[in-house]
């Protein structure tokens, strides 16, 4: 009897590893598909950015302190409000607006290079960026960007501790890889290498290049109905090294197109069967396979973690009824990809005009 229960146990013990990347994963599909259905049921301003922020808290190695989540919604909050009323009001003086933006933009890519939490660092730049974007029409307007922000913070901050505690990490014996803290690859700590003021400073400079010009573009163009490609640059102007190699931009072009075309596979499976409950059912069943790869050792898996956001900016304002159906959702799908594209090819660029002249690695 005790000989058949060891070997029951067994697996779960020698394999601590395989149990936490399984709870992994299914936090982060449950947690899309939910927060999903919440964000596109009740369908306030901006619900769709809800899933994307959901996804990127889970696909985090950790759960976060509560008082971290606390912490995130209250800087971000203070943050949105001082945008609106600080920022707003300097779009009469463009250049005196976009010498501000830039400055707040390289203190923000700087505190990243440091090891500042990417994900609370682009809610900020996203602050920083949409809100006077949408000022450039209206102080409406802007307020309920200003609000939807917020809202939709809230809802995936609360989404990602409710599915913590349905899929908790398995708890193994003291004495394992993962009790003892030992394996950077479970807790996610242990790989940032502290790096002078000097190399932040080189390498907020280098995102900085990058994204300013797009975003100038947008705010004296007052380009709000192109806001997704923004927001998609934005993101990836995070990561520098994505545009360091050929074959991690050729990865990152080709996970963001998978995650469109499924985007757009969502779709046109909805026409034929307009449920809400079959739409969720997609997205959890997406959630597990794209969950599989991220949660993997495979080099595909960082890179999905972008296609699960292209995902969910091309089909939300679908769902939610905020953009029209059909011909706009291929329309959506080229404006991340040209953002992605242009991502890609300005890194690599700048990284073929500076090499052997830069601080950074």
């Amino acid at each position: 009897m005790s000989a058949e229960a060891a070997t029951v146990e067994t697996p779960i013990l020698t394999d601590p590893l395989a149990a936490r990347r399984q709870a992994q994963i299914f936090r982060l599909a449950f947690g899309m598909a939910l927060s999903a259905g919440i964000a596109f049921g009740l369908a306030w301003p901006l619900a769709f950015l809800t899933p994307v922020i959901t996804a990127k808290l889970l696909t985090l190695p950790r759960v976060l302190p509560v008082k971290a989540g606390v912490g995130f919604l209250v800087i971000l909050s203070v943050s949105m409000i001082l945008s609106r009323e600080l920022l707003v009001p300097t779009l009469e003086f463009p250049a005196v607006h976009l010498l501000l933006t830039g400055l707040i933009l390289f203190l923000l890519f700087y505190v990243k290079a440091g090891g500042a939490n990417p994900i609370l660092v682009v809610l900020l730049m996203l602050g920083v960026l949409l809100v006077p974007l949408a000022g450039t029409v209206s102080i409406t307007l802007a307020t309920w960007v200003t609000e939807g922000l917020i809202f939709a913070t809230a809802v995936g901050i609360a989404m990602h501790y409710i599915t913590a505690a349905i899929f908790p990490d398995l708890r193994v014996v003291e004495g394992s890889r993962v009790a003892a803290g030992e394996s950077s690859e479970a807790t996610g700590e242990g790989s940032q290498v502290p790096r002078s003021p000097q190399v932040r400073s080189a390498l907020a400079l280098r995102s900085l290049v990058v994204i300013f010009p797009l975003a100038a573009g947008f705010q004296l163009f007052s380009l709000v109905e192109f806001m997704v490609a923004l927001i998609m640059a934005t993101l990836l102007a995070l990561e520098p090294e994505f545009g360091k190699h050929l074959k991690v931009g050729k990865g990152l072009i080709l996970a963001n197109l998978v995650g469109g075309l499924i985007a757009v596979g969502i779709y046109r499976l909805l026409v034929w069967v307009p449920s809400f409950t079959f739409f969720l059912l997609l997205v959890f069943l997406g959630g597990l396979w794209m969950g599989g790869h991220i949660f993997s050792e495979r080099p595909l898996g960082k890179l999905l973690g972008a296609g699960i956001t292209t995902v969910f900016l091309i089909l939300g304002p679908v769902i939610t009824g905020e953009a029209a159906a059909g011909v706009e959702l291929l329309i959506r799908l080229g404006l991340i990809m040209g953002a992605v594209v242009y991502v890609v090819l300005a890194f690599g660029l700048l990284e073929r005009l500076t090499r052997g002249r830069r601080l950074a690695p």
